[in-house]
């Protein structure tokens, strides 16, 4: 891409390449943290796509993108990331936030930020099942330790819904 695009004063910086992919809904892998989560958490994008780059060297971003999937009335405890902000899109359903002292409510094609620290909680009040796509700006080994929890494959109406989006 040509310079010119750059604010003056500015200069191109040469990122490590990943290869372009396409992910469907079945391609998705579904998991839970443990055996009493009902939340189930779907990555589309870590760290560890470094993999697939055509070029040796570090990640690109230490961002990590994945799909929640949240039961009516469950509730994510209290928990803070560490130097990494998280970032919400509802896709569908209605959510309750907690963060700090702040209590925020969204619905479908709202998007809220939880900042880098803050103590915070979620809750799907219902009726029906809550989508969220979420962005960690810091995976911090989260997408691995998701990864070494429970296989909990997303069902047809999850797959559904996914499509019609």
């Amino acid at each position: 891409m040509p310079a010119s695009w750059l604010p003056a004063g500015c200069q191109e910086i040469a990122l490590p390449r990943m290869l372009p992919r396409l992910l469907r809904p079945e391609d998705l892998h579904g998991f839970r943290f443990s055996e009493g989560d009902h939340c189930r958490l779907a990555l589309l994008s870590s760290p560890r796509d470094a993999d697939r780059r055509d070029d040796v060297g570090p990640a690109s971003t230490p961002l990590t993108i994945f799909v929640e999937v949240h039961d009516p009335m469950e509730q994510v405890p209290l928990h803070a990331h560490h130097n990494a902000a998280e970032l919400y899109f509802v896709l569908r359903g209605q959510v309750i936030f907690h963060v700090g002292d702040r209590t925020i409510t969204a619905c479908g094609g709202d998007f809220v930020v939880v900042p880098e620290d803050a103590i915070h909680d979620l809750q799907n009040p219902g009726p029906g099942r809550l989508y969220l796509l979420t962005v960690l700006s810091r995976d911090a080994g989260f997408s691995e330790m998701l990864e070494r929890g429970i296989p909990a494959p997303l069902d047809d109406e999850d797959l559904e819904v996914l499509r019609s989006l």
